[in-house]
């Protein structure tokens, strides 16, 4: 991955992702998508950027409130499905899927550690350990128990135990690729962002696991520009297994209801099967 630049200087499950990848590993990249590093100035101006981003984002709401449309592509086939995600950070998610009717056929909620889902269809109720889920299904905890909410909301969070270590050139002139690493454990790269240099917007995340190998990737699309804070409308997540693409498309978002933790509970319904697992 990066070397080591010669200058130096973060919410919960995300319920798409759950319910596509409960059945698949990692994939992988073909190559760097980075060239060189940028020279002392130009790392200074971005980092500058960077934690301009940061303060912004720190002014948007916590909340998030969308019908959502998921498309899961194969090398077989292509699936869709369509329902309603809510989320406020950093780490309570909840999603839900229903009929064409509107009536609910899954509904699933996260604090990030745990996660209970209820499905209409088979009338069961499971409640679990993401750090299990991930282990029993052979994917990679960092993608289930990663910060969805921060990525979902195509926002920059720098944990007090990262930085950022290396900054270079996009191989194809896109942005700026900056590298936040863990300084305090040897974990390899947290996550890889491509920015746009001019703002600091997120355009493209490289998700990483403990020995610095990409799990996932993120690409952001379609702006809505008419809320306070912007808020992608489109991610396009691939570097999975078999070749499998998942596109996300958010509509009518809300950035300012306020969720208390009643709205992230669910409880087993009357008759349904309870499934407890570790």
């Amino acid at each position: 991955m990066f070397i080591q630049s010669r200058n130096h200087s973060s919410t919960g499950l995300g319920p798409v992702l759950f319910l596509c990848l409960a059945l698949l590993v990692s994939g992988g990249c073909a190559r760097d998508p980075w060239t060189q590093p940028v020279d002392d100035n130009q790392a200074r101006m971005i980092k500058d950027v960077i934690q301009k981003k940061i303060t912004a984002d720190a002014a948007c709401s916590s909340t998030l409130d969308a019908e959502v449309t998921v498309s899961m592509k194969t090398v077989m086939e292509t699936k869709s499905f369509s329902g309603f995600l809510q989320l406020k950070l950093p780490s309570s998610v909840k999603f839900v899927t229903t009929n064409p009717l509107g009536q609910t056929l899954l509904a699933l909620v996260s604090d990030g550690q745990s996660y209970r889902s209820v499905n209409s269809l088979d009338n069961q109720f499971v409640s679990g350990s993401l750090s299990t889920l991930a282990i029993r299904n052979d994917i990679p905890q960092e993608l289930l128990t990663g910060k969805w909410g921060i990525w979902l909301s195509d926002r920059i969070e720098i944990p007090k135990e990262a930085e950022i270590t290396d900054i270079r050139q996009d191989a194809t002139a896109r942005g700026i690729w900056v590298k936040l690493a863990n300084t305090k454990i040897k974990e390899g790269g947290l996550e890889y962002i491509l920015i746009d240099p001019t703002g600091g917007r997120p355009l493209l995340r490289l998700l990483m696991d403990a020995e610095d190998n990409p799990i996932a990737r993120i690409e952001y699309g379609d702006w809505q520009q008419n809320l306070k804070c912007e808020q992608p409308t489109t991610f396009h997540i691939t570097g999975l297994s078999k070749g499998v693409e998942i596109t996300i498309h958010l509509a009518d978002i809300i950035t300012d209801k306020i969720f208390t933790e009643r709205d992230f509970s669910l409880r087993p319904p009357p008759g349904y099967f309870i499934e407890l697992r570790p």
